[in-house]
């Protein structure tokens, strides 16, 4: 008989392809992600994968979704966040008005410093060692910014903004990167990144929700 080949979330809410032998034994895990695929290798405890040449190893978290139905109905929207190099430039009350230029509408926002946990969840990634720990200076270096944009397009049209604002004002220089400003590009994203710094009354409140 052949091994078989299928696609799964596994226990860390990855998703990966599984090969497995003719008695079921996973004997190959193969990740599939938006920062890059790969076969998933073991070295001790850690995880990683080749790209490149380059090892990359699993730093993530992924939280499961509360179990609330409201989840389901929320009316689209979308996390735009101002990063610490953007607050310590005081891009904010340019962004808010950047926003509503670009048809979004700001429907709540909080402060917050980011911490290990809230980074991992926030990049639930393979990380090039030298590379994690530069975002994981870069992130905790300040003060950052949540937003939660409602539109009629909001995780299209911030993603046109955050691009003008990377190219207008950012830059990525070696180690060195400015890249000012995050939006989550659709709406599982914005669910999962929105529960980080809003508890889901907030963001029901804040959001609304569609009629059923």
């Amino acid at each position: 008989m052949k091994e078989s080949v299928n696609e799964t979330i596994d226990d860390k809410g990855r998703l990966v392809r599984l090969t497995r032998a003719t008695d079921g034994t996973v004997v190959e895990t193969y990740y599939i992600g938006r920062d890059c695929e790969g076969l998933v290798r073991h070295e001790g405890s850690l995880e990683y994968i080749e790209v490149d040449g380059q090892k990359r190893y699993w730093g993530g978290i992924i939280d499961p979704l509360p179990s609330d139905r409201r989840i389901r109905f929320l009316n689209d929207f979308t996390v735009f966040i101002i990063k610490p190099d953007g607050m310590k430039m005081e891009m904010g009350r340019m962004v808010c008005n950047l926003i509503e230029k670009y048809r979004g509408t700001i429907v709540a926002e909080r402060d917050f410093t980011y911490v290990d946990a809230t980074i991992r969840k926030m990049y639930p990634h393979f990380f090039a060692k030298e590379w994690e720990q530069d975002l994981f200076d870069y992130l905790k270096s300040g003060t950052s910014r949540c937003l939660l944009v409602r539109g009629k397009h909001p995780h299209r049209d911030m993603f046109n903004l955050r691009n003008a604002i990377r190219h207008l004002f950012g830059y990525n220089n070696g180690a060195r990167v400015k890249s000012l400003v995050h939006c989550a590009q659709r709406q599982s994203d914005a669910i999962r990144q929105a529960l980080l710094f809003f508890s889901m009354q907030e963001i029901v409140a804040s959001v609304g929700l569609k009629h059923k």
